[in-house]
């Protein structure tokens, strides 16, 4: 899923989860994944969890729910998100406490890391506000049962620029730099190979990915093919443009502008491979990656989009048990948990009288406080029910944000498969899943030997790419998706059913930007990135891709621009 980088009423014997607090969105690696609302810090209440037939719920059409491992279903409480939508008002008490310096809307990667980078220039009379709990957004994790899984943003890539290098020296991810000034990472933070695993044709490759391409059980052009498109990736990842700047960058803005680049951005990944002259299996192949990483499949991604994560993707991958939460845990100790409000729901931020004046509904009762400066670090289709000088200012570019709708699965096992890899990939067009991972893998020293006996998580990635998709998200029951997931993992390893014990479903309406061809370097993501005024915007929906990189990059220049206001 966009891995670079969700309680309720449970059905009979679900366990009660724990070690996240309250559970909402997703992304993939970062973004991703997921519902990439929860990394706003615009919706109060809590997720609300789906009753299974057992608590009367409705069955799914021809399953027997009673032969079904118990589970939570939970998605999040979207119902004052449709109000503010929907023209709802509220009475906004008159702005009133101390002024702060900025407020930030959002604890997700990019409103923490705009917290932080403020911090270090200087500025800590700043609060950060969040409808979640804990902070993080879609870097969210879950420990049950002593196990951290991740409930979206799974993991993020080695540090290619000054920025991310930066980020995780004061982190304490990277102990260094060496003599070329590259990022020394802690091992532990370094995922340990097998990092892709993949099933197709009814067989599993080891590392399939790298050193294991040349065993897949493809025809002998595809594997060449496969091969050349790696090759491919690595040339691109190392590109350097006329100008100066590397062809692939966060922020987007600051890769190359070299005419051939940019031009990516207006084809399809698909697009992209068949100028190539490569077989169509290639694109067969990265579809997989293109809906689990971005949310969409391999014809309607940018190609520059595509080629920004996949590589990053063929080198070192890192993260730790529950995903970016663990950066997230690390950037909340920087900012500090006193300037961070949860639970409040934002639902008007507007500039009077040289201030921006920030209303919440915080336990049911509404309050305003004063700003300087305020970033908006949420998605930005929200942004216009939140911010009226949008409006008023003709400012609509947020119409051309489009998202997908995202289930992610914990399914709970008594002992774990062997053979497996971090992140284990279904080729197989029928399966309701593109892949999972291995919830204690980044933990452990050699997990490719680690005892089979062992009690684990697989975290399943189930990105909707259906027109009716977000429909069915609302209306089919538990058992449905259940069965669906059940099925693949059966398909993919044989047996697997015997030892699941019980299946958390995560289900998130908005938790992919989905970037399409002309996207990251058209006019309304270029327009969204504009100041409002003393309102500067974050988030990595503004620098195009779902990703924890573009969020981090999104998070440093709105500080930046806000602290040069300031």
């Amino acid at each position: 899923m966009a891995k670079r980088g969700q309680g309720g009423h449970g059905r009979p014997g679900a366990r009660e989860l724990g070690g996240g607090g309250p559970l909402r969105p997703i992304r993939r690696r970062d973004f991703l994944n997921g519902l990439l609302i929860g990394a706003s810090g615009l919706y109060a209440g809590r997720l609300l969890g789906a009753c299974s037939s057992g608590d009367g719920g409705e069955s799914a059409p021809g399953v027997d729910a009673g032969t079904l491992p118990p589970g939570n279903d939970q998605w999040d409480a979207f119902s004052l998100c449709h109000a503010l939508k929907d023209g709802q008002t509220w009475d906004l008490p008159a702005p009133s406490g101390a002024l702060y310096d900025c407020i930030i809307i959002g604890s997700g990667i990019s409103g923490l890391v705009a917290a932080w980078h403020l911090r270090r220039l200087g500025v800590d009379n700043l609060l950060v506000i969040d409808k979640d709990d804990p902070a993080g957004g879609v870097a969210r994790s879950v420990t049950q049962d002593g196990i951290t899984s991740a409930l979206a943003a799974a993991y993020s890539v080695f540090p290619f620029n000054d920025e991310l290098t930066q980020l995780y020296l004061d982190l304490g991810v990277a102990t260094g730099v060496d003599a070329d000034g590259v990022a020394i990472i802690d091992d532990k933070y370094l995922v340990k190979s097998p990092v892709n695993n993949v099933f197709a044709n009814g067989v599993w490759t080891v590392d399939a990915w790298d050193a294991g391409m040349d065993s897949m059980p493809f025809a002998p052009n595809v594997i060449n093919d496969l091969k050349a498109f790696r090759a491919e990736m690595g040339v691109m990842y190392d590109y350097v443009g006329a100008d100066g700047q590397i062809g692939f960058n966060t922020p987007s803005d600051a890769s190359t502008a070299d005419a051939a680049i940019r031009a990516l951005d207006q084809i399809s990944l698909a697009t992209f491979i068949a100028n190539k002259g490569w077989d169509p299996a290639v694109a067969t192949f990265f579809d997989r990656y293109a809906r689990s990483a971005m949310g969409t499949t391999v014809d309607k991604v940018s190609a520059w989009g595509a080629i920004n994560f996949l590589g990053s993707e063929f080198h070192p991958i890192m993260t730790q048990p529950g995903g970016n939460a663990c950066y997230a845990r690390l950037l909340v100790a920087k900012v500090g948990q006193e300037r961070i409000i949860t639970n409040a729901f934002v639902i008007r931020a507007i500039e009077e009288g040289g201030e921006v004046h920030v209303s919440s509904l915080e336990n049911n009762v509404s309050v305003t406080r004063r700003a300087s400066t305020v970033i908006y670090a949420a998605p930005r289709h929200v942004a216009k029910y939140v911010l009226p000088g949008l409006l008023a200012a003709n400012r609509t570019e947020s119409d051309s944000f489009v998202y997908s709708p995202y289930i992610v699965s914990n399914v709970h096992v008594s002992s774990t498969p062997q053979g497996l890899g971090y992140d284990n990939w279904v080729h197989d067009e029928d399966c309701f899943f593109t892949d999972f991972i291995v919830a204690d893998w980044a933990g452990l020293a050699d997990p490719a030997n680690a005892p089979a006996d062992r009690p684990n998580v697989l975290t399943v990635y189930a990105p909707l790419v259906a027109p009716d998709d977000r429909t069915n998200l609302l209306t089919m029951p538990f058992e449905y998706y259940e069965q669906r997931i059940l099925d693949g993992l059966e398909h993919a390893l044989p047996g697997v059913s015997g030892i699941i014990t019980a299946i958390d479903l995560f289900r998130w309406g908005h938790p992919m930007l989905v970037s399409g061809p002309g996207f990251i370097f058209g006019p309304a993501r270029e327009a969204a990135q504009a100041a409002l005024g003393r309102i500067s915007f974050a988030a990595a929906d503004v620098d195009g891709l779902p990703a924890f990189e573009n969020a981090v990059a999104a998070g440093y220049r709105a500080a930046d621009e806000v602290h040069a206001l300031l």
